[in-house]
């Protein structure tokens, strides 16, 4: 009979394994309490006098300025030719020369091109001698018709003398009109095929390409000896493509509020930055009469002249207009405009230095200065350069104030608090200098 014997597990190996633990939380504890947590109360105590120095938050704010009555309207715009045709072959046929490159400007009629047209050529042989055929047609059939009124007065005299029968003479009668219809019938194939003729002649004349009207060839698609095939469409190759540039064209899209007052004939301006020094009349010569639904704007055409060929279809450019506001509008800087996940507001510091964030409601965006449709007055005072962080009731220290016209920039503070740096991120003064007033 076998015995099996159990070892008991040794108690003093747990014990040590327990205290070395209790040893180290004990370690990081004490380490905790004299280390970090003095040196954390120290950061925080030297945060909260460095921002008791320096007070509330210095900011730049500009007035904004209400605008009632007329004045310049400034829109992006694309200058494209009046015209732009591409030009394509009315024949068949292979090209053999062409007479203008890319840039050149051509007249009203002028040759551009000529083609070798081999199949027409042999079709208008072909209608001629049509032509030739049925001219003898017709020659056999009035001497059919000649011959036919002779029979047929002879066999009415014979009729009448009672020496043939009756039908005898309404045969010799019939064949006499069915003669005279064969006449009529050659002379209409006769002009068929003249006709012919003269559709074959001006198709072999539309192998001379030529200009529609004045101006400026900017493509040449075809070299000598290429196919081409008559007509337009995804089988054919134009030859060239024509601009008229002269007036040259801007298409600029009116905001609703400015809409009644832009109509055909009123002044504007256009300016390149091709030319920086100069501004280009023009005025408005088309306007689509009904607001795009999707941007509520008014497609507008400006026509500007273009003797010296200065300006380039494909330019962008800038167009002015003189309107009238339909209704009252404030202008602040567009660097004023906070938008984010709360929406679009600007900040208003009232007379005790408060902030607070007014909705607002944007109209045209004229690059540095952004009409505002709703939400100010006029003559609110505005931070030029809001914190991302504004907040209502945040309290701040005005640097200096501005205009928010196109004629006066925003003031500017020179601190920290101008580019929205937070508080907590600010540099303490130095040792010794007297906190900011």
């Amino acid at each position: 009979m076998s015995t099996t014997s159990v070892n008991p597990v040794p108690h003093h190996r747990s014990r040590k394994r327990f205290l070395a633990i209790i040893g180290a939380a004990g370690v990081v504890l004490l380490a905790f309490l004299f280390g970090y947590l003095p040196r954390h109360r120290a950061r925080s105590k030297l945060v909260a006098e460095t921002s008791a120095q320096q007070g509330p938050l210095r900011v730049a704010v500009v007035r904004a300025v209400a605008a009632d009555s007329g004045h310049q309207l400034t829109l992006p715009a694309n200058l494209a030719p009046n015209q732009r045709t591409f030009v394509f072959a009315r024949a068949n046929g292979f090209v053999r020369r062409w007479l203008f490159d890319i840039g050149a400007y051509v007249h009203k009629g002028e040759l551009l091109a000529e083609l070798e047209t081999p199949e027409l050529t042999q079709q208008l042989e072909q209608a001629k001698a049509t032509v030739s055929q049925r001219v003898a047609a017709l020659a056999l059939a009035r001497a059919n018709l000649a011959y036919a009124k002779v029979t047929a007065d002879r066999n009415h005299a014979l009729f009448i003398e009672a020496l043939i029968a009756q039908q005898q003479d309404d045969q010799t009668r019939t064949q006499a009109l069915v003669s005279e219809a064969s006449v009529k019938a050659a002379i209409a194939d006769l002009e068929a095929a003249r006709a012919s003729v003269r559709q074959i002649e001006q198709l072999i004349g539309f192998g001379r390409v030529v200009a529609p009207y004045d101006g400026t060839i900017t493509q040449r698609l075809v070299q000598v000896g290429d196919l081409v095939n008559a007509g337009a469409g995804t089988t054919t190759t134009a030859l060239f493509e024509l601009e008229a540039t002269n007036p040259i064209r801007a298409y600029i899209n009116v905001p609703q509020a400015y809409a009644p007052s832009v109509h055909q004939g009123v002044e504007a301006k256009v300016t390149v930055r091709q030319f920086p020094d100069r501004a280009f009349p023009g005025k408005v010569t088309y306007t689509a009469g009904a607001l795009d639904p999707a941007s509520r704007t008014l497609r507008t055409e400006v026509d500007i002249p273009n003797e010296k060929g200065e300006l380039l279809a494909g330019m962008y450019g800038e167009v002015s207009i003189a309107v009238d506001l339909s209704h009252r509008v404030v202008q602040v800087p567009s660097s004023a405009i906070l938008a984010d996940a709360r929406g679009v507001h600007v900040a208003v510091v009232d007379a005790k230095g408060q902030v607070h964030l007014a909705a607002v409601q944007l109209g045209v965006d004229n690059g540095k200065i952004v009409d505002v449709a709703s939400g100010l007055q006029g003559g609110e005072q505005v931070i030029a350069t809001p914190p991302a962080d504004a907040a209502d009731g945040l309290q701040v220290s005005v640097v200096e104030a501005g205009s928010a016209s196109p004629s006066g920039a925003p003031a500017s503070s020179g601190s920290s608090a101008s580019n929205g740096t937070p508080p907590s991120k600010r540099t303490p003064p130095a040792k010794g200098s007297p906190p900011p007033k």
